[in-house]
Order: structure tokens, then C-alpha cells, then sequence
């Protein structure tokens, strides 16, 4: 079972386009997660549901809430939650999990939990704990609800990262930017290398759920492992033009073509998708 990051199905979006030549290591400079989500970007409450499609296949669903924030030696912390759920009846694709993080307002991670729920009798889970002083984290693999503990250990880490969740909040805190960074990842146990490419760039984009289109920005990058639905390498992103920095489409190449992911409901007090500019 791979706990990969989330950022391969939502948000982050997603395109076969992104030229992957493009993406070596060294032209990225790592991320210090010095820069910090802007005030109004994370909302206790908030609630965005996405759609993921393949050609003409609806394949399921991935839903994005921020459940509560808390106070910590004078720093905003924040508790997410994803539901990943694939269609009954899609062929090949049976995907159920949820996800569950908490990062600070840089959105990277402290803890991080994921748990496969097809069976809820016998759920597969992993829990990551970082402690960022002594450069570690510590992992647990199991067996819920019976929190039968089958695997654990300890690794060494180089600093902070993000895990498969808080890149989501990520990419939203930082769209604004102009800047290619490479974000230290936590996936599956091993340290891995996520680039993303912030352009700056404004752009429009139309979706079902809104009647006219939507000013976003436009984000691509490129990730050196395997995602959900066979996410692999290149991806783009377009978020709305705001302060929210809501994801609103997205596609992501995957091993027999790419998939396209689009904001199909959301429940945030006070924020609609912003106009287009009129040309």
C-alpha cells in the first residue's frame, strides 16, 4: 500500500505538459519554510471537495478539510483532514483513505496519519511523528481499529518537510511567489524530493461549479516518486487569485495518460471564486 502525498491527487495539480527535463535538483533551491501561509489562507472549517477524472471517467472524489488550529510557544498550528474515496464500480480503482495532518503556519509537518478505510474492521495505517530538534522522525505501521502495531522505527531526517497532506497547504501558501523551490518530502518512509515551479502567473480558468471564469494562478512542478491513481512526474496547478489561494483545477500526468482534478463544492464563510478580468 503506498501512503503517498496527497499532493498527487489534489492539489496539486498536475500536467502532462510540464517538461521533466526541467526539473533536476540543482536548479531548485530547498525549501526553508521560512515564509509563512498569509493570514487568511487557512480557515478553521473550511471544506473543498474535488472530483478526479480520467478522459471521460468520473474516478472518485478527494475532499480537504481544516478541522481546528491551536496555539504553541506562540506559534498557529493547524489540523487537516482528507478523504480520498474512489466511484463504486470503477474498474481497476478502489481507493479509501484518510488522511489526517498537523503543521505550522509554513505548513510544514509535525504529524502526519493515514489510514486505508475500504475495511473498516481492519484499516492499514501509518503515523509519522518529526522532531525537528534532533533530526528524527519516528513511524508506526499497523492494524486499526485494534492499533496492532506491525512495523516501527526511527530515521533521520535533514530538517523540516512537509508530509503527503501539509504539501497541499503548501503550494496554497506560496502560489504567490515567484520562485522554484524543491520542498523535502516524506513518503513511504524515505525521504523524497517534490519541485515546484511558482510562476506568478495569472491566468483563467472555467469549471462546472461556477458560472463564469475565475482569474487563478498558474503553478507547475515535478515529483521523483508515485502518487495515487499512478501520479508520476509532471503536474500544473491553477489556484484562485486571493487570498484563499483555493485550488480550483488541476491535471497530473499518470502512468497510462493524466488525470484531471477540478473543484466540484466548497463551504468557506465570506470567499467566491473571483471574476476573470474582462478582456
Amino acid at each position: 500500500m503506498i501512503f503517498s502525498l496527497i499532493i498527487s491527487v489534489a492539489v496539486i495539480a498536475l500536467f502532462p505538459s510540464a517538461d521533466a527535463a526541467h526539473f533536476q535538483a540543482g536548479e531548485f533551491t530547498p525549501s526553508t519554510f521560512e515564509f509563512q501561509a498569509p493570514g487568511g489562507m487557512f480557515m478553521k472549517g473550511e471544506e473543498l471537495m474535488y472530483e478526479v477524472s480520467y478522459s471521460m471517467f468520473s474516478l472518485g472524489t478527494v475532499k480537504f478539510v481544516v478541522e481546528d488550529s491551536y496555539a504553541r510557544d506562540g506559534k498557529t498550528f493547524y489540523k487537516a483532514k482528507t478523504y480520498i474515496d474512489s466511484y463504486s464500480g470503477v474498474p481497476f480503482v478502489s481507493l479509501h483513505f484518510v488522511f489526517f495532518s498537523d503543521m505550522s503556519q509554513s505548513a510544514h509537518s509535525n504529524y502526519f496519519t493515514a489510514y486505508e478505510t475500504k475495511n473498516p474492521d481492519e484499516m492499514k495505517f501509518v503515523r509519522y511523528k518529526f522532531d525537528y530538534q534532533k533530526k528524527f522522525v519516528t513511524y508506526e505501521k499497523g492494524i486499526a481499529p485494534a492499533n496492532k502495531i506491525t512495523d516501527s522505527g526511527t530515521l533521520p531526517i535533514a530538517g523540516p518537510m512537509v508530509d503527503g497532506l501539509s504539501l497541499f497547504y503548501y503550494a496554497r501558501a506560496n502560489v504567490h511567489q515567484k520562485k522554484e523551490v524543491n520542498v523535502p518530502s516524506f513518503v513511504d518512509e524515505k525521504e523524497v524530493n517534490t519541485f515546484l515551479n511558482f510562476m506568478n502567473t495569472t491566468t483563467t480558468k472555467e469549471i462546472d461549479a461556477v458560472k463564469y471564469p475565475i482569474e487563478t494562478i498558474e503553478f507547475d512542478g515535478h515529483a521523483d516518486f508515485v502518487g495515487f491513481f499512478g501520479m508520476t512526474g509532471a503536474f500544473k496547478g491553477y489556484f484562485s487569485n486571493d487570498e484563499a489561494s483555493i485550488p480550483v483545477v488541476a491535471k497530473m500526468k499518470v502512468i497510462l495518460g493524466s488525470v484531471h482534478i477540478e473543484l466540484i463544492k466548497w463551504n468557506r464563510p465570506g470567499w467566491t471564486p473571483p471574476h476573470a478580468a474582462k478582456s
